[in-house]
């Protein structure tokens, strides 16, 4: 797979060009970027990637919601794309603590928050810690960060278990997420309707992984929220968001996720009054990739009926 590699690159490879413009903004003293659509008048609804992509992932929910007159943001969390990678931080409160940083530096009080896998996450916890920023939080194919159940119970196979148990580790990432073989494999295995899936995609997101230090942050974060025996500060935050959601959640799973089981995945006890878990039919665990119109289409009935 030697062939598969190249050097290290630099972030600005990773600013695709398309109907958006990237810009970069600060907060808590880090320079995050962020790719943004639609009217600046638009209510802002931030979008959050997964590992081991970034914003890219979302270039088909910049394109559909902002065609719906909404201010969309796609954000590299911290570590990730082009978003500084600064040694310590690596931990869903601190993730949420700087999606909170962008929203004010957009110059927005309060936004829609949808993330897929960690970005989902991310969304959990901002419910906890900031909910007078958020209109709502859309997780995508993610689990609830204050869940008692034992991971192995959410992983649908066992090549899904061993790939997530790879990726915590600092040196096995660094070999393979850096890999386009290996990342086509690992993303066509998390996919059912791969169609998206070409070399070209894959040598991107591997090649964003060689920047220095960006693969070493995703394997830190993987380890921080798929430890399966977590550290204390893990057990005290997972206790800090058990309560039931004050904000309206749009929980969306698809039936055929190669990688988490749906029918463990519903977190109505932590959804609040205001909490629909929509089931997509034939995709898997990538649907902004997969079918990101219809993605787009199913949280855009869901704005409009809470006037969003």
């Amino acid at each position: 797979m030697a062939k598969n590699r190249s050097g290290p690159t630099d972030f600005a490879d990773t600013l695709i060009e398309g109907p958006w413009k990237h810009q970069f903004v600060s907060a808590g003293g880090l320079r995050f970027h962020v790719a943004l659509t639609g009217p600046e008048d638009g209510q802002l609804v931030v979008l959050l990637h997964g590992v081991p992509q970034h914003w890219w992932s979302m270039r088909h929910l910049l394109v559909h919601l902002a065609a719906a007159g909404y201010r969309t943001a796609a954000v590299d969390l911290r570590g990730f794309g082009a978003s500084d990678k600064p040694p310590e931080g690596y931990t869903l409160p601190m993730l949420a603590r700087d999606v909170a940083g962008v929203i004010a530096a957009l110059g927005h009080g309060s936004a829609v928050v949808a993330g897929q896998g960690l970005g989902g996450q991310v969304a959990w916890t901002m419910v906890s810690r900031y909910p007078d920023l958020l209109r709502g939080i859309v997780p995508i194919c993610s689990l609830h960060p204050g869940s008692t159940e034992p991971r192995r119970r959410y992983l649908v196979s066992p090549r899904a278990f061993v790939q997530v148990t790879a990726l915590r580790s600092q040196r096995a990432a660094q070999r393979l997420l850096t890999d386009a073989a290996f990342m086509r494999v690992l993303l066509a295995t998390w996919t059912q309707e791969s169609g998206w899936l070409d070399a070209e995609a894959a040598r991107h997101y591997s090649g964003a992984m060689r920047q220095p230090y960006a693969a070493e942050k995703a394997a830190r974060m993987m380890r921080w929220v798929t430890r399966p025996l977590p550290t204390t500060a893990r057990r005290r935050f997972a206790a800090s968001v058990r309560h039931p959601a004050t904000v309206p959640v749009l929980h969306i799973q698809t039936d055929a996720d190669p990688v988490l089981r749906w029918t463990v995945t519903q977190a109505e006890e932590f959804g609040g009054s205001d909490y629909r878990f929509e089931l997509l039919s034939g995709l898997g665990h990538l649907p902004a990739e997969e079918d990101g119109e219809l993605l787009a289409n199913t949280m855009l009935a869901w704005f409009r009926e809470h006037g969003i």
